[in-house]
């Protein structure tokens, strides 16, 4: 394991092969960059403002306890408890703003840890150890989320991930983007509610607005495939559990027509999910449970 600087930040710097990642521990241990041979398939922008890291339109933010949006009686950023305390819910969890330590690392792995503390006791309240494993592989990079529960009562929780692809603005036409799945849907961002209608395609450009903020329930993971034939470029995604359920969520976005990136987040639970359960896990005591999520990037000679 390989520790260098990244705009005055020390960051964990992954190889294997041609292939390269980094990740900032101290930054909700979150994927900066990943580059295969002249292949930036993910981006960290060179004016990243490391104050406001949760607002730059890079990497890889871990999500974690909560997905998206979370609703209480139509506010925004609420959730009740089993024991009716109102908590914060901050907008895809509390993860992403929190410092992780390194507790195992290879050259082409490493392993993160985040142990519950007062700041994730005030929002929730549960003892938990959260452990983020990223693996680069020459072609691939997998991430492993590993929750414990340590305390003395269930654990609800969800994860997920927000692939911010580098994908130029100007390319997206150029795109194709296959998602299978069983159902597609969009949150009212007033209420929280959703509206579910059939899939009526699996196949798009990037350049098709109604990508934007469209959840996808139910996705087959393997089967989706982002590909630019111009270059011969490809982008694919996998359990290695193969279980369905690890994944039930999809969500596709991009911020703005010029945004030069495009996200692909596969998601443990729907928005919402503490209080409308659809996908929420929930851990025994003293038990461990991990999901991963394999992204396989390929170019074609």
């Amino acid at each position: 394991m390989n520790i260098e600087i990244l705009q005055g930040q020390p960051v964990v710097r992954l190889q294997s092969g041609a292939a390269q990642a980094l990740i900032s521990p101290a930054h909700g241990a979150k994927l900066l960059a990943w580059r295969l041979r002249n292949w930036t398939v993910i981006d960290w922008p060179g004016n990243a403002d490391w104050d406001r890291v949760t607002k730059v339109r890079g990497g890889n933010p871990v999500l974690f306890p909560f997905i998206a949006r979370t609703f209480l009686n139509g506010r925004i950023g609420f959730w009740i408890d089993a024991q009716g305390v109102v908590r914060p819910a901050p907008m895809h969890g509390f993860a992403k703003d929190s410092p992780f330590r390194v507790v195992e690392g290879a050259e082409d792995f490493v392993t993160l840890r985040l142990d519950a503390n007062d700041t994730t006791l005030a929002c929730f309240p549960f003892a938990f150890r959260f452990e983020v494993t990223h693996r680069l592989a020459e072609n691939s990079l997998q991430t492993t989320f590993r929750v414990t529960n340590l305390g003395d009562q269930p654990l609800p929780w969800s994860a997920g991930h927000h692939y911010y692809f580098h994908i130029p603005a100007t390319e997206r036409p150029d795109w194709q983007l296959d998602l299978p799945c069983a159902r597609w849907a969009r949150q009212d961002f007033s209420s929280g509610t959703f509206s579910f209608q059939p899939s009526v395609c699996r196949s798009a450009r990037l350049s098709d607005p109604a990508w934007i903020d469209r959840l996808h329930d139910q996705p087959v993971l393997e089967a989706i495939l982002l590909q630019h034939a111009p270059s011969g470029r490809s982008i694919s995604f996998a359990n290695p559990d193969a279980r369905a359920t690890d994944w039930p969520c999809v969500t596709t976005w991009t911020e703005k027509p010029d945004s030069d990136f495009f996200c692909v987040e596969p998601w443990s639970a729907f928005p919402n999910a503490i209080h409308n359960s659809l996908g929420l896990r929930t851990l025994a005591l003293g038990m461990t449970d991990e999901i991963s999520c394999l992204v396989h990037a390929d170019i074609r000679s």
